[in-house]
């Protein structure tokens, strides 16, 4: 801090890094819960076709399989890496060794693009969706797998 002040210091890439992350959870949890549904109209329609058009078999309600809350969790959070990556590029940028050249959010932003074009935002992205795609969904499907645990164990237990 003694070079930069306790401001930029410590606080340099503080807006796009909260930007960043408000943008991101927005875009996992909501497009989760638009697949998920989706995924579970479906199982639902194909277990009332194979029951003959009778609804609310135990099929139709059983939660979805580990692979599709993984692939739910991974699309929704490849979304959020695309989405965010113009300001995930800017936090790098403003957080990294050569912070200190840039005055604020907006002012890297126009460097950036002046110096390499808007595309120069979206650097790195493909390695990114990957990396996300993999940890949002095993975030997803353990987070599913582990509150039916929970659920279980306590339902249990509030009965004995």
């Amino acid at each position: 801090h003694a070079e930069h002040g306790i401001g930029r210091g410590f606080f340099g890439g503080f807006v796009p890094a909260v930007a960043k992350g408000a943008i991101t959870n927005c875009i996992r949890f909501l497009g989760y819960g638009l697949i998920t549904r989706s995924m579970m109209r479906q199982q639902q329609s194909d277990a009332a076709d194979m029951a003959g058009g009778t609804v609310g078999s135990g099929a139709a309600n059983a939660p979805l399989p580990a692979w599709k809350t993984m692939l739910a969790g991974g699309i929704a959070g490849a979304v959020s890496a695309v989405v965010s990556q113009p300001i995930d590029t800017v936090k790098a940028n403003m957080m990294g060794l050569e912070g200190k050249r840039f005055n604020s959010t907006v002012g890297c932003t126009m460097q950036l693009v002046r110096a390499g074009g808007v595309l120069s935002l979206f650097q790195g992205v493909g390695p990114r969706a990957a990396r996300v795609f993999v940890e949002v969904g095993l975030q997803f499907t353990l987070f599913e797998a582990i509150g039916r645990q929970l659920d279980a164990l306590l339902n249990n237990t509030e009965r004995s």
